[in-house]
């Protein structure tokens, strides 16, 4: 039998929809993974043989071939393990349901069959938003807000013996993690505390009322740094949608955030060049 389960890819910020396809065959005891996978992704077969073991599912006598969808694409990290496991799983006909096609899986897998996060899975998130999955399994990360969405339902797991005991309609999900209270928390300088600079200052009021775009110019000490450091102070508090973005780039780029409505600011170094800030 070949089964076909949905993940999320990443390129960047940029998601799009995987399919993990397996087909089980008797044969000499193998895992192969093709479709551009790389390192991280070829050593996901051992992971999931170790998961599935500790469940006591056995692979013996079982060449199984599993297949990454694009083709194309490259394909990068642990993310796929969990939907390895249960394509897996539904391959083999130890799974009693049918998985619809708009239900994904994403998340790491440890040797004992714990489902740990992974580092992208926000933009993974909103790309299963964005290409139509109706139902996403996905371990909690702590460093991220609770996830509720309109047309997707997140199902937060802790163990792949809990996704198979609830895809089977032999358990329930344990895990309802509480939504964190959103920091308000202020370093930056109240614009109204700024004296003089009338007119750059009225400036800055009608970009933040029409959120355009700033350009300052002016000799050193006339006062450009203190009010781009102020202009967060004025601007409206970051929509739902405009937070997550913010907390994918910080999570895309290793760096630690808070769960924040601010507007974030950044100040480069005056001796930076336009190359290596934007690249």
């Amino acid at each position: 039998m070949c089964a076909r389960i949905a993940s999320i890819g990443l390129r960047g910020m940029e998601g799009y929809l995987v399919h993990v396809e397996v087909k089980a065959m008797i044969g000499v005891d193998s895992i192969v993974i093709v479709g551009l996978p790389d390192a991280s992704v070829k050593e996901s077969k051992e992971r999931v043989a170790a998961a599935l073991h500790s469940l006591g599912y056995s692979l013996a006598s079982q060449k199984i071939i599993i297949h990454l969808s694009p083709a194309e694409l490259k394909k990068n990290g642990p993310m796929f393990d969990l939907a390895m496991a249960i394509s897996i799983l539904v391959s083999l006909k130890e799974l009693k349901t049918t998985i619809p096609q708009n239900t994904g899986f994403i998340g790491s897998l440890s040797l004992d069959g714990r489902i740990q996060p992974v580092e992208g899975m926000l933009p993974a998130v909103l790309a299963a938003k964005k290409l139509g999955l109706k139902k996403l399994y996905m371990p909690f990360d702590e460093r991220l807000p609770v996830l509720e969405f309109k047309d997707l339902e997140i199902v937060y797991i802790t163990s792949l013996e809990e996704v198979i005991l609830h895809l089977n309609g032999q358990g329930t999900i344990q895990l309802f993690p509480k939504a964190k209270v959103i920091e308000n928390l202020s370093n930056y300088t109240d614009f109204q505390q700024i004296v003089g600079h009338s007119y750059a200052k009225f400036a800055l009021e009608v970009a933040a009322a029409g959120e355009h775009h700033v350009f300052m110019i002016g000799p050193p000490g006339c006062g450009k740094s203190l009010l781009a450091e102020s202009f967060p102070s004025i601007m409206p508090p970051l929509s739902k949608e405009a937070q997550l973005e913010m907390i994918s780039l910080h999570q895309l780029s290793g760096g630690s955030w808070e769960h924040t409505d601010l507007p974030p600011f950044r100040n480069p170094h005056h001796s930076a060049s336009g190359v290596s800030i934007i690249g």
